[in-house]
């Protein structure tokens, strides 16, 4: 038959011997000041490490969306210009052609 044995109650165990959670908590009670700058550098330790480690976005949205538009301003411009040359020689022909048929007008009622 077996009998319990329990092996906690063989394992002395000291108290005089301070837990760590303890050891912890008296270290914090006897330099708080100590305590409150070197949890801001880790702070900021653990900032600059995260940073380093994030890669560069490689760009911003609005630079991209400006591009866009400079791009299209640029073709519209383009374009325009192209229009208003054509719009001009149009122009210039249809002014030659009226000239032209007030002279032959007047060319005609000489010989007539």
């Amino acid at each position: 038959m077996n009998i319990p044995y329990d092996i906690a109650a063989d394992i002395p165990i000291p108290t005089t011997a301070p837990q760590p959670a303890t050891q912890l908590e008296n270290c914090v009670r006897q330099h708080p000041g100590s305590t409150l700058l070197l949890a801001a550098g880790i702070g900021i330790a653990t900032v600059l490490i995260a940073r380093a480690l994030t890669p560069v976005p490689p760009r911003n949205r609005a630079i991209r969306l400006l591009e866009d538009i400079q791009q299209h301003l640029a073709s519209l411009g383009e374009e325009g210009a192209d229009a208003v040359g054509k719009g001009m020689d149009t122009l210039g022909a249809v002014h030659l052609d009226r000239s032209f048929g007030k002279l032959s007008r007047r060319f005609k009622q000489l010989f007539h």
